[in-house]
């Protein structure tokens, strides 16, 4: 089977792809199979196996881009053709209600529906009139607050016996710095990237200069176990899927 990830940017694909194959074996694949090339800088595509399945996991291109990249690489089209057996969309809570983000996500989609926190199924019809069943999942990151996905880096970091004192450190110098040399930083996720990226630049000095996806390599994320919690859905791509809740 092939299951489709669509995240917002670089950033999601680099730690949810090292996450996958770090805690739960995926491998890290040349091409996929779905053929999805990106169409610009913007757009990154990853794609992974495991025990003969395949995850096309999607960067594209920043929050509010979702439609944009569902329209421009045929989405819906290709749920139908192709030999796709879910759906799964991360993206960041930033200040949106969980309602709001549905909402703009179904708009763009055709036939199917993702719901926030749980698998959903969908029956549709494939090229060839034949019943198909697509299950869907919306993780809104993080689930319980304001932010992104700095702010998940950030409280994940704490949980982790071996980072937690220096993330701790760095969160309260961005914060010292807030009222008077950096005003810019009161604005809640300006505070959280710089605290991400001044705990990364002092844990590693010598990569300071590298890209994100070094540091995200070199932090065994199994360890925290509120991230574990946070992607425990990711644990059933490759599986089949738990029955939708009923409300």
């Amino acid at each position: 089977m092939t299951e489709l990830v669509l995240v917002e940017g670089l950033s999601d694909v680099q730690l949810i792809s090292h996450y996958l194959q770090n805690v739960y074996g995926w491998k890290y694949e040349q091409e996929n199979g779905l053929k999805i090339r990106p169409l610009d800088k913007h757009e990154h595509i990853e794609s992974l196996s495991k025990d003969g399945n395949q995850l096309v996991l999607c960067g594209v291109g920043g929050n509010g881009n979702f439609g944009n990249f569902v329209k421009a690489h045929r989405i819906n089209e290709m749920i139908t053709e192709e030999d796709i057996s879910s759906l799964m969309v991360v993206t960041d809570r930033d200040d949106m209600s969980k309602a709001k983000i549905a909402r703009g996500i179904n708009d763009s989609l055709d036939n199917i529906q993702v719901k926030e926190g749980q698998w959903h199924n969908s029956v549709i019809r494939d090229r060839f009139g034949q019943d198909k069943n697509i299950s869907t999942y919306l993780l809104i990151i993080p689930t319980s607050e304001r932010g992104a996905l700095e702010r998940v880096i950030i409280k994940a970091l704490k949980d982790i016996p071996q980072e937690s004192a220096l993330i701790q450190e760095a969160e309260q110098f961005v914060g010292s710095l807030k009222m008077n040399l950096v005003p810019e930083l009161q604005q809640g996720n300006k505070a959280n990237k710089a605290t991400v990226g001044t705990y990364f630049s002092v844990r590693d000095p010598k990569n300071a200069m590298r890209s994100f996806g070094v540091f995200i390599s070199n932090i065994d994320w199994g360890k925290s176990s509120y991230l574990n919690e946070l992607f425990l859905p990711f644990s059933y791509l490759g599986k089949e899927k738990p029955e939708e809740k009923r409300t």
